[in-house]
């Protein structure tokens, strides 16, 4: 199979952003090990966003797939 720049370039993005969640999770961890409800429920509303754009660069990516067979 050919090297396809774009494909390279949605998988990167994708990995970025589940490497992004990986740690607030973990950030998440560490404020209910401390009981901080304000920074828990902050890292709470960043993970949902987080979330969002992990499905959305997943569709890209597998859009991008279907549409160019790479």
């Amino acid at each position: 199979m050919a090297y396809c720049p774009k494909q390279t370039e949605l998988a990167q993005h994708a990995s970025e952003i589940l490497e992004h969640i990986v740690r607030t999770t973990h950030d998440q961890i560490e404020a209910l090990k401390k009981n901080d409800q304000t920074e828990l429920m902050k890292l709470d509303k960043q993970l949902e966003l987080l979330f969002g754009e992990k499905e959305r660069a997943f569709g890209s990516l597998g859009q991008h797939k279907k549409d160019h067979g790479c």
